[in-house]
Formats: C-alpha cells, sequence, structure tokens
C-alpha cells in the first residue's frame, strides 16, 4: 500500500512577523500551490531524491548556479532527512512505539522555493503524516498543535534555522487560522475561508531570484528581540494588532479596512528590517500593485507579494504591470 500525503503552500495575511515574537497572525493555504509525499514499505529504507529539486549533474556552471539560487545547496534532501531523524527521536521521547519496518519515500512539490510560501514546512508536515500513518501511529497520539510544534523542532533543532509556528499550525490545522502567541500558551482558532477576499500573487523569474533563506532574514531582529530592544517590541506589538482588526475586518466582510490593514502590515515590517532587509525585490514587488492602487504584502519571509484584489477588470492591468517588470503574477485560491 502506497501512503500519500499533500499538504498545501501558506499565505500570511496578517501580523507576521509577529508569530515569532508573542503576536499574532492569520493565515491562509494556497489550494494551487503543495508539497506531497508518497512512502511504501520496502527492503531498505530509501529516500528517492527528486531530478529537478535535488540535482547532481548539470549543464555547465551557468545551469549550476541557476538552479543553486531556484532550490538551494541542499534541496529538499536534507529537509527530509531532518525530518525522520526528528521524528525518530521525537517517538522515543514519548514512548510512541515503531514498526520494525522499512520504507522508500519520493517526493513532489511545485511551492516555489524561496518565495516565502512554506515551502519547507509543507514537506515537513507531509513527511511527518506519512511517517506516523506508516509506523501506525493513532491519530490522538499527535495532536494538531502537537504536530506544528514537533515540525517547527524539525527546522529549529536539527537545521538551526530561525521560523516561527504560523507555516505549521496553519498546516496542521488547514485552511483560514487564527493565531495569538501572546499568552502563556498560543491559541488557534480556525475561521470560515469563505470570508476571504480574492488575491493575487507575484514573484520573480529564476533569473531574478536570489538564493535567501528567510532564517537569515530573521537572525538580526531576532537578536535585537532577546536583548530587549524596545524599538522593536514596539513595532512587534503593531504588526500584531494588525492580525487582532484584520479578523473583525474579515468577519464583516470589510476588505476596505482589510486593505488598509495589509499596507500598514508591510509598511511596519520594513521599519524594522529596512530596504536591504525586505529585499529590493520584495519592495518593488509589493510598489507594483500599491502604485495601481491595490493593498499589498509579503506572504512570508519575502521572495513574493501577496495582492488583495477588486475589480476583476483591473486584474489584467495588474498582470501587465508585472509582466512588463519581468514578475510573474497569478490568481490564487484558497485551499
Amino acid at each position: 500500500m502506497i501512503i500519500r500525503t499533500k499538504v498545501h503552500a501558506r499565505a500570511g495575511l496578517l501580523g507576521n512577523p509577529s508569530d515569532m515574537y508573542r503576536g499574532k497572525v492569520i493565515s491562509f493555504l494556497i489550494k494551487d500551490y503543495y508539497a506531497q509525499v508518497r512512502m511504501w514499505e520496502s527492503p531498505y529504507l530509501t529516500f528517492r531524491l527528486h531530478p529537478e529539486h535535488d540535482r547532481c549533474e548539470f549543464e555547465d556552471l551557468s545551469d549550476f548556479v541557476t538552479s543553486v539560487a531556484r532550490h538551494g545547496y541542499y534541496g529538499m534532501q536534507r529537509v527530509l532527512f531532518a525530518t525522520c531523524r526528528r521524528f525518530a527521536d521525537y517517538c522515543r521521547e514519548r514512548g510512541l512505539p515503531l514498526r520494525k519496518a522499512n520504507f522508500t519515500v519520493e517526493y513532489e512539490s511545485n511551492i516555489p522555493r524561496q518565495f516565502g510560501l512554506g515551502g519547507s514546512s509543507a514537506m515537513v508536515i507531509a513527511a511527518l503524516r506519512a511517517l506516523l500513518r506508516f509506523h501506525r501511529i493513532p491519530a490522538r497520539a499527535v495532536s494538531k498543535a502537537q504536530l506544528a510544534e514537533l515540525a517547527l523542532s524539525v527546522e529549529t533543532q536539527e537545521l538551526g534555522i530561525a521560523a516561527g509556528l504560523q507555516d505549521r499550525v496553519v498546516q496542521s490545522y488547514g485552511g483560514l487560522t487564527y493565531m495569538d502567541f501572546s499568552g502563556p500558551r498560543p491559541r488557534y482558532r480556525r475561521l470560515d475561508s469563505r470570508w476571504l477576499p480574492r488575491f493575487g500573487l507575484a514573484f520573480p523569474s529564476e533569473e531574478q531570484l536570489a538564493s535567501l533563506e528567510s532564517g537569515r532574514v530573521h537572525a538580526p531582529v531576532r537578536q535585537r528581540w532577546e536583548e530587549g530592544d524596545r524599538e522593536v517590541r514596539r513595532v512587534m506589538a503593531q504588526i500584531a494588532r494588525c492580525a487582532a482588526e484584520g479578523r473583525e475586518a474579515l468577519r464583516r466582510g470589510d476588505t476596505r479596512r482589510l486593505g488598509r490593514l495589509i499596507d500598514r502590515n508591510f509598511d511596519l515590517r520594513c521599519r524594522l528590517y529596512g530596504e536591504s532587509g525586505a529585499g529590493a525585490h520584495n519592495i518593488k514587488l509589493v510598489n507594483v500593485a500599491r502604485e495601481l492602487g491595490f493593498p499589498a504584502k509579503l506572504p512570508g519571509s519575502g521572495g513574493a507579494a501577496l495582492i488583495l484584489l477588486g475589480e476583476r477588470s483591473r486584474e489584467r492591468e495588474l498582470a501587465e504591470a508585472y509582466a512588463s517588470q519581468g514578475y510573474h503574477y497569478v490568481t490564487i485560491k484558497a485551499a
């Protein structure tokens, strides 16, 4: 029997990146993009690496450089390795019995890399769900909240990447999710996905893309936070307030208010990270939409722009504006 698991990409609607700083966020899943894992019993424990994401042969140096910019230095291999290692440790720590059987695992992902859409966390959760099913661990043994925490520990403990719970929570719970990290324990609430208006997504071409992991983007601000920097703490609280107010705007169907909060979220983020931290492409991606009157922000750490859409007639104008700058534009659907 082949076990198949699928986890969608996520878009941070409001509040990011305050999830890493005891804030509040709202996120939703993107139906168009997902990571998928297939696992089955086999004589040896085997990882079937992806021919595109985990390449070892290249036409020339230029092809190699393009591949590294697109997929990083390690592709998804280290993510799968780290997930399996952390899963084994977690089960031993919790006293969860594992089958004495080997498996073969392979994966597929159409989530654009380096665009802040939770591609790595989607792969981690897809792999964890496959491992849980393969070892016949009951669903009640690992709650959705625990699954999110386990997925986060793969990247923070095994890979040493600065990350927050936002991606893992919405990908574990699914749908449109409100997350409050301000108390002693995080609180999560599923919202009605029908509250969501239409959104677009813009991102660079492969030629424009630079390889930059989100953990490196977060590192300087994280250090300032841990040192008690008042400006970081004040601005993060304001970013978190965008999510709190945005939940009510969604409930009321107040897209005008939602748009103002989206713009404010991005402006506050830029105040903390500056132009160098935000990245030239990120700022330009957002400004292309804003210059046409569309609210926009980063859906994650950077690399793409999430755009609140209005009239369909103006969407063509938006797509043409991005195309003229060499960017890609797509309309997305919530999962």
